[in-house]
């Protein structure tokens, strides 16, 4: 230790210096400080206060946030503007100039227009609020529609074109007569058409409890129909029965079962091989079935 330390209270040591050196930076850090940050201010709507002065019995002064008036004229505007450009969309709707006439139809043959208008539904109707998709749901819910398509022209018009099924044969269901499309499909008889293949039942057998557009009957059975009416132009009525299928009465005399399926062309083939032999050996027989084109037979008298 020099003179100089024991006169200005140096440090006696190695140690004391070390831990002056350290006090040192410790000191020069606390001088650093911190960075003072400031938050950005929000931009706040300005509010008034009123001092509202209570009797000197309550000893007490209550401060009133104030609104601003224009805020509250921009709200009630804004209602105003509103509720007038609902009432103007509502009129617009309502003018006369934008509802439904009479709507124009094509492709209809057995439904009439009066019936097409009337499940149409779309008379009257603002043309804003006709939706094509739900009158042509309607539209197909009769029997006789197949296809519909409705288009919307401005500004009022409505145009339906129809596809209607096309009857395959006429169907005596127990005294009840129907016209069944290709597909099964049942619907009264409009009017008279002379070149449909008839067909009759004695008791009810046509499944008639579904909706109007569900098959009545098996189309495969009507294929034969269709099938044995093109091979066999001259029979002009046939019978169904659930035992044997579909018949019809020879003119030589018995009568021919041909059943509801397999593949009719070839039971046509056998049939008239058969009741050609038959006929032309005298033989009386009372019936001929190829129901089963593999094991065809006849009875006799």
């Amino acid at each position: 230790m020099s003179v100089g330390d024991r006169v200005f209270g140096g440090p006696e040591n190695r140690a004391d210096q070390v831990r002056a050196r350290r006090a040192r930076k410790v000191r020069k850090i606390e001088r650093a400080g911190r960075f003072k940050t400031t938050k950005p201010r929000r931009n706040k709507r300005a509010r008034r206060r009123y001092a509202v002065p209570v009797s000197a019995d309550h000893g007490t002064e209550i401060q009133l946030t104030g609104i601003s008036g224009a805020h509250f004229g921009s709200r009630l505007f804004s209602i105003v503007l509103l509720g007038a450009s609902f009432w103007m969309i509502v009129r617009f709707v309502q003018a006369p100039t934008y509802k439904a006439g009479m709507p124009t139809i094509d492709g209809q043959q057995m439904l009439s227009l009066a019936q097409v208008r009337s499940l149409a539904g779309v008379e009257g109707q603002s043309a804003f609020l006709v939706d094509p998709e739900v009158v042509e749901a309607r539209l197909k819910e009769a029997a006789e529609v197949s296809e519909a398509t409705v288009m919307l022209k401005w500004p009022n018009r409505v145009e339906i074109l129809l596809e209607e099924r096309q009857p395959a044969v006429e169907w005596n269901d127990g005294g009840r007569i129907w016209w069944l499309s290709a597909d099964g499909t049942a619907y009264i008889q409009h009017g008279i058409q002379s070149d449909l293949t008839q067909v009759t039942s004695a008791e009810p057998v046509l499944n008639l409890d579904g909706n109007a557009n569900d098959p009545v009957i098996d189309p495969v059975l009507l294929s034969a129909v269709d099938v044995l009416s093109k091979h066999m132009p001259e029979v002009s009525s046939w019978q169904f029965d659930p035992d044997h299928g579909l018949s019809f009465a020879d003119v030589r005399g018995w009568q021919a079962y041909f059943g509801e399926g397999g593949d009719m062309r070839m039971k046509v083939r056998i049939y008239n091989t058969i009741a050609d032999k038959l006929f032309a050996d005298n033989i009386p027989v009372t019936m001929v079935s190829v129901e089963n084109q593999h094991a065809p037979f006849y009875a006799m008298e």
